[in-house]
């Protein structure tokens, strides 16, 4: 299975979210692979060794690729292959979105964010993406921004993409713990993890549809 988390531009959160939700497979007894996009940022790669530095389980396997058909060949040798795509990197990003089982779509609540985000969605349908593979994710919501999140989700809605119920919050906890190697569902606060966590089981559960769909169409 291959999961991508693609976006238009950088900072939406797409890091974030992918590492949470490759640990989650790998509790889950999956192998996974992450494949990080990124040679220059290396958010994943370096945020995966701080994690193996602190000792932190489960371990997880993250390598950096400079080319998407690289990435891909990984997808042979693991249960689950998660790619952080690079942003603004229109040729990876269309090889990537074209295999992969799931696409994750971060977004934040601001126009700036959320109006390049679905045109590149509406992008990819053009170019032969299927609607029903990408999910829409709602992230980095500041304070009292559950109006603008509740907005932000009809807006997806309007253009018929599929997304996540609920949002993920700006908070300071979740930066702290990914700076000390954990995930967004490992902060020292168990409601923030929870509302993290229903954000990620809706991911999995996407992705392993998504899988079963494919699986009864090929026999």
């Amino acid at each position: 299975m291959i999961i991508s988390f693609l976006g238009q531009k950088g900072g939406t959160g797409k890091s974030s979210v992918a590492r949470a939700v490759a640990v989650e497979f790998v509790r889950s007894g999956w192998s996974v692979h992450v494949a990080d996009m990124d040679t220059i940022q290396k958010t994943i790669f370096n945020w995966a060794g701080r994690r193996d530095d602190a000792e932190i389980e489960p371990a997880l396997e993250v390598a950096l690729y400079r080319e998407p058909k690289a990435a891909l060949k990984a997808a042979d040798i693991s249960d689950l292959l998660v790619i952080d795509g690079k942003a603004f990197a229109d040729a990876h990003l269309l090889t990537v979105a074209k295999a992969s089982d799931l696409i994750v779509i971060p977004v934040g609540v601001n126009a700036d964010d959320l109006e390049p985000t679905l045109n590149l969605a509406t992008e990819l349908i053009n170019k032969g993406i299927s609607r029903a593979s990408m999910l829409f994710v709602v992230d980095k919501v500041p304070d009292n921004g559950e109006r603008e999140a509740m907005d932000t989700r009809q807006t997806i809605k309007n253009w018929a993409f599929n997304v996540s119920q609920g949002y993920i919050p700006f908070k300071t906890a979740y930066s702290q713990a990914m700076d000390a190697g954990r995930t967004l569902s490992e902060t020292k606060y168990k409601g923030l993890n929870e509302k993290t966590d229903k954000i990620i089981q809706q991911i999995v559960d996407a992705a392993i549809n998504t899988q079963d769909k494919k699986l009864k169409r090929s026999k």
